[in-house]
């Protein structure tokens, strides 16, 4: 609502719905953030068909969703948000590097992880053909997204076992946006200015993409091996790009043979936290990347 408000020159709203959130946070911080990161509370009881409920321990959990979504809904202070990613990377460990999100908390699962330094979770989460994962429905014959992670051992439970339930398909979001590279800002939406922040993985591979934006094809494909990522990136005319670099990666990254710090074609824009920024015209570039320091 406030970036609603901020796109519409409602500076009053915007303000309103900015102080709104601020007391929203504040309020999930004193109830279910702990200093160190934790997030959790007191489960509910679980109400059956029946109608009965069941009291359970007044202990506080934490969960991998609750984790996914704390960082997601920015509901955390900036200081804490590593501890409670690194609590989520833990929480995945101890579960056998298997995801326990569900409807609410897999959508946005890889982006928490990707946002907080973790791709290399995310990329082994979506290669994972291990029950429950994306790569286990595929191994088992699924041609849509289910409703359950298990729906082929369900067939004889229709309840709650849709074969065509979109929730966790909306990792292909994750793809586009993250592993190919390719997303919007919230600013110049519409991908007049294009928001490229790849993810190389040699886990995965390569990754080509093609999007017909309504100023003419966007193409981001790249390939990774070992020590170097090469990536190759297409911006239509009337577009252009902001690529975000972290600090210690920036001296790793070289087009046409020179350091993007020095070459004429990208421009150095200013930075955003640990990050230098560039601005790439539209246009067709060739990036090589060190995966490794030296």
């Amino acid at each position: 609502m406030k970036q609603m408000a901020h796109a519409l020159g409602k500076d009053a709203d915007e303000k309103k719905y900015a102080e709104v959130f601020e007391k929203i946070k504040g309020s999930f911080n004193e109830a279910y953030v702990r200093p160190d990161g934790f997030v959790g509370g007191v489960p509910p009881p679980p109400v059956f068909a029946s109608g009965t409920a069941t009291k359970l321990s007044d202990k506080p959990v934490d969960t991998q969703t609750g984790y996914v979504l704390a960082l997601k809904m920015n509901l955390l202070p900036d200081s804490m948000r590593s501890a409670a990613a690194q609590k989520l990377v833990d929480k995945i460990a101890a579960n056998h590097g298997r995801l326990a999100t569900g409807f609410l908390g897999t959508p946005y699962l890889l982006e928490a992880l990707a946002d907080t330094g973790h791709t290399d979770v995310a990329y082994r989460l979506l290669l994972s053909t291990e029950y429950p994962s994306w790569g286990y429905l595929v191994g088992h014959g699924a041609t849509t997204m289910w409703e359950r992670w298990n729906g082929d051992q369900m067939r004889g439970d229709p309840s709650m076992n849709s074969y065509n339930h979109y929730a966790y398909g909306a990792v292909a979001d994750w793809i586009y946006r993250y592993a190919a590279g390719i997303d919007t800002t919230v600013s110049d939406p519409g991908f007049h200015t294009i928001y490229l922040h790849p993810n190389f993985d040699s886990q995965l591979g390569s990754v080509e993409l093609e999007y017909q934006s309504h100023f003419g094809p966007i193409r981001s494909a790249w390939s990774a091996s070992g020590t170097q990522a090469d990536w190759k990136i297409t911006l239509p005319p009337n577009t252009k790009g902001v690529l975000p670099i972290s600090s210690e990666m920036v001296s790793r990254w070289t087009l046409d043979g020179d350091s993007i710090l020095r070459n004429s074609k990208v421009k150095a824009i200013g930075k955003q936290g640990a990050e230098e920024v560039f601005e790439v015209p539209a246009g067709t570039y060739i990036f090589k990347v060190k995966l490794v320091q030296p």
